[in-house]
């Protein structure tokens, strides 16, 4: 039984990892579609909100954290190979296809072409990016394409650059942020847009603040460049983040910002993924159990963030790629009527629900005690009283949107019931009858009792005795027993363990024969 909830506030490091080794920090989520059709681009949005786009013209959207996708076909675009999207909180989008852009503004329902102030993009949109009505668009040829209504009307702008443009981002204040495959970094505020770096070789990421303040010392736009990631925090030059470890073992191609619980960056590579925070310069890596990574999203002021393989698989984090909670209990093992309490730190920074859930072992699970969070709660800690009358299993997990992620393995509380006999001693006379009586706590229909006696040296099963059924399952008395000689032994009951239960004996009860 569950009996008291209390709440409080932990001050823990944010870059120590908690001892949960069990649980993995990435999880994986439902793709949208079946594997016949690759997956080749998702975008996360709002609370618990991500976007996908890939073959055969399919689109789909999920806005309960993964666990349900809605997908659509646009009419005529069954072959169509959608290669980017983007979509906010307000229900507008963007998905491209080569040149052609689609747009909605009904959550991804209904898709439609836009109209053009002047051409159209003329080459294959490579990356698109949207910030409240703001959408930018970046492809083949220097392609830079701009709309200030959400995607309804684009105009092209001039560009820096001839070279194709891989990726695209907007900080919160608008400002953008893209890169080449020959290595250039642009930034763009409205229509002018500037070659603020260069590199050698592709730039396969970029990534922008939701919250930047020029000029703090802290980057706030990103790049990068394979083995390298570069920030700036003036808008106007880059340069390689400091701090940041050795990445030239493996590749590195995709960033996403975080932001949660620090302003931290997502860098993803082959095979692992790590979170930096540029001002500490503290860097937590992990495995995410990929092969390969093609895409890190993240929807911005939370610990949560998404990557998409290269085989279509995607994952996902609550916890920025820490282990989850840490769960401990003040006591394993209680006897029946004593209590015990269990504290879970919880690193998430997301909206959603705790869950306590709990069973009896091999029983289904059921639902304890709920607990609200808030973005914002990272390393907020939670303790439940426990009484359990029969041993219990003990879950925590996390309810993002309508998806459920475990936070921690299991925790098991052993409760020995209480064995209890009569009386403590028996002062009988040769001839004289007598039972061998007592009662269990909690009620445990259909359990038995063992009798056991040292008579004749060393404790062994009573004979002609065998086990005493519980009555009511409370209370239980033995066959009668006789007194044919005088003498002393003693008796115990036993009471098999079982999942519900650890075994208990019964006090040792003396038998005086004179």
């Amino acid at each position: 039984m569950l009996t008291a909830l209390v709440v409080s506030l932990a001050l823990l490091c944010v870059g120590t990892a908690s001892a949960a080794a069990a649980t993995k920090p990435w999880s994986p989520v439902a793709p949208p579609w079946g594997a016949s059709w690759a997956v080749n681009d998702v975008y996360a949005f709002g609370a618990t909100s991500l976007a996908a786009a890939g073959d055969g013209g399919h689109i789909g959207i999920t806005s309960d954290g993964g666990r349900s996708w809605s997908v659509v076909v646009p009419g005529g675009l069954e072959a169509a190979v959608f290669t980017t999207i983007a979509v906010d909180s307000s229900g507008h989008g963007v998905v491209a296809s080569g040149g052609l852009l689609l747009v909605t503004d009904d959550e991804g329902r209904t898709w439609r072409t836009p109209s053009y102030s002047g051409p159209g993009p003329g080459s294959a949109i490579n990356d698109v990016a949207l910030h409240d009505s703001q959408a930018v668009a970046v492809g083949d040829n220097g392609v830079i394409m701009r709309s200030s209504d959400a995607g309804a009307t684009w105009r092209k702008l001039a560009s820096p650059t001839l070279s194709p443009l891989t990726s695209v981002a907007i900080a919160g204040d608008g400002t953008a942020v893209a890169g080449s495959a020959t290595g250039e970094i642009l930034v763009g505020t409205a229509d002018a847009w500037v070659l603020a770096g260069a590199v050698a070789g592709l730039v396969s990421s970029v990534a922008a603040s939701t919250d930047p303040v020029w000029g703090d010392g802290r980057p706030d736009l990103f790049a990068a460049t394979g083995s390298d990631v570069l920030g700036s925090d003036d808008a106007l030059t880059f340069a390689s983040l400091p701090g940041l470890p050795d990445l030239s073992s493996q590749p590195w191609p995709s960033l996403a910002w975080a932001g949660a619980p620090e302003r931290c960056l997502l860098i993803a590579g082959a095979q692992n993924a790590g979170f930096f925070e540029p001002l500490g310069q503290s860097w937590l890596p992990g495995s995410t159990g990929l092969g390969g990574t093609s895409r890190a999203v993240a929807p911005g002021g939370q610990s949560v963030a998404y990557l998409l393989a290269t085989d279509g698989r995607l994952v996902r984090t609550i916890s920025a790629g820490r282990e989850p909670a840490t769960v401990e209990l003040t006591e394993k093992r209680i006897v029946a009527g004593e209590s015990t309490s269990l504290t879970a730190t919880v690193s998430v920074d997301a909206p959603g629900f705790v869950l306590l859930r709990q069973r009896i072992p091999g029983r289904p699970w059921e639902t304890a005690r709920t607990a609200s969070w808030a973005s914002g709660d990272w390393n907020r800690s939670l303790s439940f009283l426990l009484d359990p009358s029969l041993t219990h299993e003990y879950l925590l997990e996390f309810k993002y949107g309508e998806a459920t992620v475990e936070l921690a393995p299991p925790a098991q509380v052993v409760v020995e019931p209480k064995l209890g006999t009569t009386r403590s001693r028996l002062e009988l006379r040769v001839g004289d009858v007598y039972r061998f009586s007592g009662s269990v706590t909690p009620n445990l229909p259909g359990e038995a009792v063992g009798l056991f006696t040292d008579r004749g040296g060393g404790w062994r099963p009573v004979s002609m005795q065998g086990s005493v059924k519980l009555k009511d399952g409370r209370t239980w008395e033995s066959r009668r027993f006789g007194t044919p000689k005088a003498e002393t032994y003693r008796l115990r009951a036993h009471l098999p363990g079982t999942r519900a239960h650890a075994e208990a004996w019964s006090r040792t009860v003396t038998v005086a024969i004179r």
